[in-house]
This record gives structure tokens, sequence and C-alpha cells, in this order.
């Protein structure tokens, strides 16, 4: 970006250069007309000067939406792997986010993660919105101090930026082993891990 300006730049002063040179040809027309056709090429660099400076707040400010847009879809893949995970062994952790970033890549499912992480559906047994994360569904006390946060922000951030050997692939569903959900039966397996069954 800065060669193209410093082309640009170059490019201004041999032409100003030579316009200078036929304005003063040409000032026998009028001063009016020698002095608008001289503030020309001020105009022109200023228009490239102020169109580079947007340019580079267009790019700064969506860096910035992006680093705040990523801080808060770890957070929420975080809180998600605290409150359905954070007493099951690791793999299972992996296994959870992982069933929540594949829910995210599906078009079955919301477009962003806070959205997938606090997703409900109609229940039609109980005639009522049923978070598909129930923890969602209760206002549940984070210990954002504790280890077991700790570890889930780890996680969280490994599986969102792909780091991570994958644990249950393309797995969109999973319940406790306590439970048996209708759907069940009409999923296949993927894995059994810790206290949780996850499906395809």
């Amino acid at each position: 970006m800065l060669r193209a300006a410093f082309y640009e730049v170059r490019a201004w002063v041999v032409l100003t250069r030579r316009r200078l040179t036929l304005y003063w040809l040409l000032r026998e027309r009028g001063d009016f007309a020698f002095i608008a056709a001289l503030g020309i090429p001020f105009a022109v660099v200023g228009f490239i000067v102020y169109f580079a400076y947007a340019a580079r707040e267009t790019i700064d400010g969506s860096r910035t939406d992006t680093a705040r847009r990523r801080t808060k879809d770890i957070r929420c893949l975080a809180e998600n792997i605290y409150f359905e995970a954070r007493g099951e062994p690791l793999q299972g952790q992996y296994a959870v986010a992982e069933v929540t970033m594949n829910r995210l890549a599906s078009p079955y499912f919301p477009d962003t993660l806070c959205e997938v992480v606090h997703d409900t559906r109609w229940d039609a047994s109980r005639r009522r919105l049923v978070a598909h994360f129930s923890w969602t569904a209760f206002k549940l006390r984070l210990e954002s101090g504790s280890p077991e946060w700790q570890q889930a922000m780890d996680v969280a951030t490994l599986v969102y930026d792909g780091h991570n050997q994958p644990v249950v692939p393309d797995a969109l569903f999973y319940h406790a082993t306590s439970v048996q959900p209708y759907w069940a039966s009409s999923k296949r397996v993927v894995a059994k891990i810790g206290n949780h069954i996850f499906y395809r």
C-alpha cells in the first residue's frame, strides 16, 4: 500500500510539473482559470490521502470487530464446556466443544456460536420452548477463577482455533447416560465418553 502511494506521489510530481508549464503558457486566457487549474493537483492528492486513511481505519475496525467476536465466541464455548462437562474427562470436554462447533457449521443450527449455545426448540410434549443445552435455562453460577473454568477456556480456545484432533467427528448431539431421549434411536452413536453418549 505504501509503495502504491509512493508511485502515486511520484507520478503526481511529474504531472504537476508538466501541468504548471501548460498553465503558464495558457495564463493569458484568464487568471481565474489559471488559479483553478493549479488547485486540481492539490485536490487529487487530498482525495488520495483521505481514501488511504479511510481504508486503514476500515481495516483496523474490522480487525477489532473480529477480535471482539472471537473473544465472545470463545467465552460462550467455554461456558458450554464448563456447565455441560466440567466434571467429565478431558476428552469429554473436547467432545462437547466439538459438538457445539459442529452445530455452528451445520445449516440446521444458528449462525453464531453464542446463538448455538443458547438455542431453543419447541417441545411438543411439554408445549414449551426447551433449551438445547439445559444449563442455559437456569441462572447458574460461574466460578471464573477456578481451575475448571481455566481448563474450559483452554479447551474452547484450542477447539475454536482448530488445533485439536477431532474426538467425535461430525457429531451434532449428545446426552447424559442417565437419560434416554426420544430422538436417540434415530441417530447413530459416534462415541461414549465419560457420562455422555455422542451421536451423528
